[in-house]
């Protein structure tokens, strides 16, 4: 690499992953230090076949293993002051996906991203309300109508778009930080990112 250019990690977070979440503001630090450009990409996580399907359908063992998720995310949520409460139910991401596309593509990820996903983990924000979603966007200083008028043209083709691209670099689950092809999967996985970004400067 050249002295030229600028190094990318392209990272795909899932909305309703709190590993995702809590991989965020490790990650944002990391891309500060070392001088990284971070592209950020929605990916939409099978958890119905990770965690035994829907909520009133798992099994015990899957119970359990999700109950043991949340107060793992918990512990580690607290060292970064962040709040984390169990989910109830499965939520549909599409549209806030679309939306974290829309607000990237206008300069104001983390405008929109930071309050919106604060307010979904206290268990105050519906990821799935059109009404809740456009309020955070412009909250975030973007515009409505060229909010809908994304959702009726490129939306649904942008969100595809992220889906291909994770597919062809490998991508299985979130968050996932791929660099020159090699893939870190996991909030845990982001020391191994910094070394291996560290080596290559």
């Amino acid at each position: 690499m050249s002295a030229q250019e600028t190094p990318v990690v392209d990272a795909f977070i899932d909305l309703r992953s709190p590993y995702s979440y809590l991989s965020l503001g490790p990650a944002r630090q990391l891309a500060e230090r070392t001088g990284t450009r971070f592209d950020w990409w929605p990916y939409i996580t099978d958890f119905r076949s990770a965690y035994g399907g829907e909520v009133e359908a798992r099994s015990s063992r899957d119970v359990a293993k999700v109950k043991y998720l949340y107060m793992d995310c918990r512990r580690l949520a607290k060292k970064q002051g962040l709040t984390i409460r169990a989910t109830t139910k499965l939520w549909e991401p599409t549209l806030g996906c679309q939306a974290m596309l829309f607000a990237k593509s206008h300069h104001r990820l983390w405008a929109f991203l930071d309050p919106m996903l604060a307010a979904f983990w206290r268990r105050e924000f519906d990821l799935e309300s059109h009404a809740e979603i456009e309020a955070a966007l412009q909250s975030a200083g973007l515009d409505a109508q060229a909010w809908q008028a994304y959702l009726a043209t490129d939306a649904r083709a942008d969100l595809a778009a992220a889906h291909a691209k994770a597919g062809a670099l490998g991508v299985f689950g979130a968050p996932t930080f791929v660099y020159q092809g090699e893939l870190f999967w996991g909030s845990d996985r982001i020391d191994l990112l910094a070394e291996t970004l560290t080596g290559a400067a």
